[in-house]
């Protein structure tokens, strides 16, 4: 291995170990409360609703809304950090020292990335292990649901490093949490199936991405899916290569990132 070779892993993983530390230290703020502000929902929607919807698709209520719930966590979790961390460094500047260190804009998006998506899904994999006991569930192909919830937590990371460069203020931050990424969870099917839903609802919902990721996490928990799940996982598949090339573009070109 070269000096510039090791030069290079060496800034990567000091970068990638900051990025974790960022929110290990702060545990108390940035895992407990998704954590158990999810669990609210899976106890308070379980309980409200289960005794009206008793089933869905053949599964108690319950349990068809756990694989959901985690994953609107995880979204949320690996979204926040990385646009967040991103946001902070360019807002105080110290966003120049990373760029003049001896790593490729793509290495500066990929640590990012992965110190958002391992936030994400220790949020999403702590709901939805805290959660088994009260819906009295089981996974049916727990490979297959790994690989979702790492491609979906990398997918939002790398779109908060995206929205962390572009945006001027922590408002345009907080703005996608708020007002595009929480209603396309609500709306993408974590709390009823598809086929419940009127026609028109029904084609809106098939234009949602992240009706998608939570169909194919509720599969591969339950074998319950409104779609065919394997075209589904290339969708995400897609996406996440999608998010990504959007990050390296952010980090290489982004605005009010260079002087």
């Amino acid at each position: 291995m070269t000096l510039l070779e090791s030069a290079f892993n060496r800034s990567f993983r000091t970068l990638l170990g900051r990025e974790i530390l960022r929110f290990v230290r702060v545990w108390t703020q940035t895992l407990i409360p998704p954590l158990l502000t999810s669990l609210l929902y899976v106890v308070v929607f379980g309980v409200a609703l289960g005794g009206r919807i008793r089933e869905v698709d053949g599964v108690p209520y319950l349990q068809y809304i756990l694989p959901g719930v985690a994953l609107m966590s995880l979204i949320t979790g690996a979204y926040m950090n990385t646009s967040t961390s991103v946001f902070d460094a360019k807002r105080e500047r110290y966003i120049d020292d990373i760029l003049i260190s001896p790593m490729s804009d793509a290495q500066i998006a990929l640590a990012y990335t992965l110190g958002g998506t391992l936030r994400g899904l220790i949020v999403g994999v702590g709901v939805f292990v805290v959660g088994m006991p009260f819906a009295g569930a089981s996974v049916v192909n727990p490979v297959m649901l790994l690989l979702i919830a790492v491609t979906v937590a990398f997918t939002f990371s790398a779109l908060g490093a995206v929205v962390g460069v572009v945006a001027a203020r922590i408002d345009h931050v907080t703005f996608m949490t708020n007002v595009v990424i929480q209603p396309l969870a609500f709306l993408g099917g974590v709390f009823y199936s598809a086929d419940m839903l009127p026609p028109a609802l029904r084609v809106a919902t098939l234009f949602n991405p992240i009706f998608y990721m939570v169909d194919a996490a509720r599969y591969a928990t339950l074998r319950a899916s409104d779609t065919n799940p394997y075209p589904t996982l290339a969708i995400v598949a897609a996406l996440a290569a999608l998010a990504f090339a959007g990050a390296w573009w952010a980090i290489n070109r982004g605005p009010n990132l260079r002087y």
